[in-house]
């Protein structure tokens, strides 16, 4: 089985296609590949620890796809709730940096 992943992983190559005119083909050095059915569980074993990070804040969280939002009840104390959140956030940029992902500031 372990053979057969890593076929899976290695050697896919990559190419943009726009108006007719496809790029040349680049290997794929990172990630899984794109339109794949295995992909998607793939992905979510890969971040799995990324929940335990964050729901070690009380934080609650949803995933879909490759987007993660979090939330953060806490009626009676909104400045707590701010801190909680930015530590929260700063422990998931650490851990996604580590880990070879890229956290998109404009949606955070």
């Amino acid at each position: 089985v372990l053979h057969w992943f890593i076929s899976f992983l290695l050697g896919c190559l990559q190419f943009v296609l726009a108006g007719g005119q496809r790029s040349a083909s680049r290997p794929l050095t990172c990630g899984v590949p794109q339109g794949s059915v295995l992909s998607p569980l793939l992905f979510n074993i890969y971040v799995k620890l990324l929940g335990e990070i964050i729901r070690g804040f009380g934080v609650k969280f949803h995933q879909y796809a490759d987007d993660t939002q979090l939330y953060y009840s806490t009626p009676n104390h909104p400045n707590d709730a701010v801190e909680v959140m930015s530590r929260c956030l700063e422990a998931v940029r650490n851990w996604m940096g580590t880990n070879r992902l890229k956290l998109n500031p404009s949606k955070t």
